[in-house]
């Protein structure tokens, strides 16, 4: 039986937490969904499931991972977002914002997930939040590659 993509975000995220939480990393309270859309509204996007599934396990996180990988509390993303994108939203950074990721919105169940290195345009790492989740899951130095 398939899984639901929704669940699976939700199995990933757990795992994830859990991972985080045992490198001692401070996740964030986790958001309300019509404050995750009403952010998204502002920053000229839109919120999808998969993303409002995200903040609604954890807020974001102070600090990095030990993979280097931080996700941003939504007060942060409407701090720096200022440019409005194409491809969406910056959510998440890499070492300090050597380089970001943003969620473009594909349809309401999903967003894909470009990396921004500002120097060129942003380029699809994972076509759904799901995939880029699993692939950090199974292996955070799959961050330094994108």
């Amino acid at each position: 039986m398939l899984v639901p993509y929704r669940e699976r975000v939700a199995v990933q995220l757990q795992s994830l937490i859990h991972r985080w939480k045992s490198e001692g990393i401070e996740l964030l309270q986790p958001e309300l969904p019509e404050t995750v859309e009403a952010t998204f509204r502002r920053l000229g996007s839109r919120a999808t499931r998969d993303v409002i599934t995200l903040f609604s396990a954890l807020g974001g996180m102070e600090k990095m991972d030990d993979g280097f990988l931080r996700l941003w509390p939504l007060r942060e993303m409407e701090a720096e977002n200022s440019t409005r994108s194409e491809f969406g939203p910056i959510f998440a950074d890499y070492l300090i914002s050597c380089w970001c990721f943003r969620l473009r919105p594909i349809d309401d169940e999903t967003s894909a997930v470009y990396v921004d290195h500002f120097s060129r345009p942003p380029e699809l790492v994972a076509s759904t939040l799901g995939e880029f989740l699993a692939t950090y899951e199974r292996d955070p130095r799959a961050a330094h590659a994108w």
